[in-house]
């Protein structure tokens, strides 16, 4: 199962079995914050890998598995409620469109009072260059309505979210040659939202102490990855230091923001913040900021993670 739909298959509720019962017992807003943290990492890899799909190009078969049944998709020139009135449209802005890229300023996951359905409200500016010659550099806002845990016709195990309603307020539309700007946006075949998505696929697992979905996104070759004076050269070692971290950890939360992102030749170089929360065994309650910085790569057709650095604040 990809990594993306492993994470969101987990049950949100049974996210306190991750806890030992005799330490769990007496610690369950930590617990609940550990469910939080899993929830919005996940929902935010989802966001940032949905647009990626459209800066590659994605037809219609690659979004269809996160649309359920019915749904509705609210653009100023359309509202769509089905996939058969879905795919003529996306068909004709990508027979329209040379090349396209969404410059996204930052993913914000809220609530709603259904326990498994969320907003995500992403500020973006998108990028087209037309078949006519002409460009838009296009100010966004949109709002998804995400459900997890939904099974579909397409997707009947409910593995993936499903985008329920979408709408978008256009604010500035200008016509700026952004050619530069599109082409900047990728590397290896994969957009700058690609890696971004990675990030938080990354501590959506760490949050559900899945090492297995971390080592499918972690290269087999040779690592370079110092952890405060752990050096960590194989996908062996990190597993070890993986299970290790998880078997001391009562909870924790991971919170990535103001994520950079560089290409570079065969992948990305990435920087961003974490903010983690925990309580350690034997340690207490923990907070900590660090500055983290990233080498992906390209691999077997897949982003991987290759240099691992932090430094605390």
């Amino acid at each position: 199962m990809p990594v993306l739909s492993r994470l969101a298959a987990l049950s949100i509720a049974a996210l306190a079995a991750l806890a030992p019962p005799a330490l769990a017992d007496g610690h369950a807003s930590g617990i609940t914050a550990q469910q939080t943290s899993l929830a919005h990492n996940t929902l935010k890899a989802f966001a940032y890998d949905w647009y990626a799909r459209f800066d590659r190009g994605a037809g219609i078969e690659a979004l269809a598995p996160n649309l359920p049944d019915r749904f509705e998709f609210v653009y100023p020139q359309a509202t769509v409620t089905s996939l058969a009135d879905f795919a003529p449209l996306h068909a004709a802005a990508q027979d329209a469109s040379v090349a396209s890229a969404h410059d996204i300023e930052e993913i914000r996951v809220h609530p709603t009072a259904e326990v498994d359905l969320f907003e995500i409200v992403t500020p973006h500016t998108y990028w087209i260059e037309r078949k006519d010659g002409t460009f838009g550099d296009i100010d966004i806002v949109s709002l998804m309505r995400v459900r997890l845990g939904q099974a579909t016709v397409r997707d009947p195990s409910g593995d993936l979210p499903k985008i329920e309603a979408y709408r978008v307020v256009f604010e500035n539309n200008r016509d700026t040659d952004v050619s530069q700007n599109i082409a900047q946006n990728g590397s290896a075949g994969f957009s700058v939202n690609d890696a971004k998505s990675f990030v938080h696929q990354w501590f959506a697992a760490t949050d559900a102490r899945d090492a297995d979905a971390i080592i499918a996104r972690t290269s087999q070759g040779a690592l370079n990855i110092d952890l405060l004076g752990t050096r960590i050269t194989s996908a062996d070692e990190l597993r070890t230091y993986l299970e290790s971290n998880s078997a001391a950890q009562v909870w924790a939360t991971h919170l990535p923001h103001n994520i950079s992102v560089t290409p570079t030749e065969g992948g990305f170089a990435v920087r961003f913040i974490v903010h983690f929360e925990g309580l350690i065994d034997g340690a207490g309650e923990t907070f900590l900021t660090n500055v983290t910085q990233w080498q992906l790569i390209k691999e077997d057709g897949a982003l991987r993670l290759r240099d691992y650095s932090l430094t605390i604040l």
